[in-house]
């Protein structure tokens, strides 16, 4: 295949500067503000976010799966825990998540650690599902070689036509991803981009406050 160069594409971005002032001191809640400004200028999903992981040979792998709850205490998708990333998270539970959204011209980068979230939180999301949706995750060995697609799906057919009542698999359910690093980043003309990283640092214990909680430093970073 010959090389296609594409030095012609090129995008000019946000003439509205992205101003320290208007980041909020708490990243959960800055991007809690900018994934609702997302939800009223973005034409598609605006949950899909990339995840990236690492096997036992340290070889990175990213994929895109579906945000389903953020809080103060992380961000929260679903999935086989047999599959690709579950092993990779097994192994390593550190991993990076990636929102961009084109329309706003913004993107917000992640880091932290995967935990498995109570089995009676990912029973409530499956049994939540529409029957097709269910079906399919249960029967799906995820990441696998599939030989026959029709047999697959006739398979979900036909539990989704029983009077069976799914139930999640245990090999099914969700993770928390509990951040320590936030990076916002809005497009700027002449690709002057605006970042700022979120950092935790450990706060100081006091007579006053005995509980060790984390605070987060916000830097201006270079384009």
């Amino acid at each position: 295949m010959k090389e296609e160069n594409l030095h012609h594409m090129r995008k000019e971005y946000s003439p509205i500067p992205l101003d320290r002032e208007m980041m909020n001191t708490d990243p959960f809640a800055q991007f809690a503000n900018w994934f609702k400004e997302a939800l009223k200028y973005e034409k598609h999903e605006v949950n899909a976010m990339i995840v990236a992981t690492s096997n036992t040979k340290n070889e990175p792998s990213a994929r895109v799966v579906l945000l389903k709850s953020y809080s103060s205490e992380g961000l929260i998708f679903f999935t086989n825990y047999n599959s690709n990333k579950g092993k990779n998270i097994e192994n390593n539970p550190k991993v990076a998540l990636l929102f961009f959204w084109p329309e706003t011209m913004r993107q917000i980068r992640i880091e932290g650690v995967t935990t498995k979230i109570p089995g009676e939180e990912s029973d409530f999301y499956f049994n939540s599902r529409p029957l097709a949706s269910k079906a399919s995750s249960a029967l799906s060995k995820q990441s696998e070689s599939l030989k026959d697609r029709a047999e697959f799906e006739n398979s979900i057919t036909k539990l989704t036509t029983s009077n069976e009542k799914i139930k999640r698999p245990t090999h099914w359910g969700g993770y928390l991803v509990k951040p320590h690093l936030f990076e916002f980043w809005q497009g700027g003309l002449a690709r002057s981009h605006d970042r700022f990283i979120y950092t935790q640092q450990p706060a100081q214990k006091s007579i006053y406050n005995s509980q060790n909680n984390n605070t987060w430093v916000i830097t201006r970073l270079y384009p």
